[in-house]
């Protein structure tokens, strides 16, 4: 376990997407990119600039994620219990029907968030509700077809050795069904991040008077652009720890998928 985690650290795909951040970033302090596309400091800041900038923007920034991140983790927890049970219902209750609802529910990612939200807006309000409803709708969808999947899609020799001791359905379901289904739920989990995030920032662009998604277009139409891209910085800092947290997870909740991978 030791030399694979050592080999691990080792690979390119560690190392590497590091030393292309590092790389671009000092083209970026450079001022090449400015010098190239004719960008100017007040629009696109230096790296340095940002940094310093961020003692002063520190208030705000913790107060706009005070705003941002409950609304998102509450409407992704929504979502993923929703999701799941749906799932769980389809394949129970209505097994011959299940396929058919998850292509339909497949295309519901399509839906465009940003005409969505003020339509939600009418019914639940501005705020926080607003922004729970909207990231449950956005995540609901691809957990009810991720779980789905997983319950379904099991070996055929494992119904079959459990058809022989006659099990029951829900003895199937409980020992057999669920546990597939896991890797399925945590991919879903995993892709649901960015869907959270992404909803809760658009609903307040779109209409919000807090959180990150409101400072970075109040600061960048007002031309404070380190606040703008310190904003945007943190939104991606979240997302990547959240998201690596799930991971994590994962690897213990499902320490056989994470040894399939490592043998791939």
């Amino acid at each position: 376990m030791r030399s694979w985690r050592v080999r691990s650290l080792g690979s390119i795909s560690v190392w590497g997407p590091i030393a292309v951040f590092v790389l671009a970033l000092g083209i970026w302090q450079m001022g090449l990119i400015h010098a190239i596309f004719g960008f100017q400091t007040f629009t696109l800041p230096y790296p340095s600039a940002i940094v310093d900038g961020f003692a002063e923007s520190a208030p705000r920034l913790a107060e706009a994620i005070a705003h941002t991140m409950p609304a998102a983790l509450t409407g992704y927890l929504v979502a993923m219990a929703l999701g799941l049970g749906i799932a769980a219902a389809l394949v129970l209750r209505a097994p011959a029907t299940a396929h058919r609802v998850v292509g339909i529910l497949a295309s519901a990612n399509a839906l465009p968030i940003a005409a969505v939200a003020p339509l939600f807006a009418l019914w639940v309000g501005g705020g926080f509700h607003l922004k729970v409803m909207v990231v449950a709708v956005m995540c609901t969808p691809t957990m009810i077809v991720y779980g789905a999947r997983g319950l379904t899609n099991v070996d055929p020799v494992s119904l079959e050795l459990m058809a022989s001791y006659e099990a029951r359905p829900l003895t199937v379901f409980r020992t057999v069904r669920i546990p597939n289904s896991l890797p399925f739920v945590f991919t879903a989990m995993k892709s649901c991040v960015v869907l959270a995030l992404i909803g809760a920032i658009v609903t307040e662009v779109v209409i919000g008077f807090q959180g990150l998604g409101f400072l970075i277009v109040e600061s960048l139409g007002a031309f404070r652009t380190v606040t703008g891209w310190l904003a945007l910085l943190t939104n991606a800092a979240l997302g990547i720890g959240w998201y690596l947290l799930i991971v994590l997870l994962e690897r213990y909740v499902v320490p056989w998928e994470a040894a399939a991978q490592r043998r791939s």
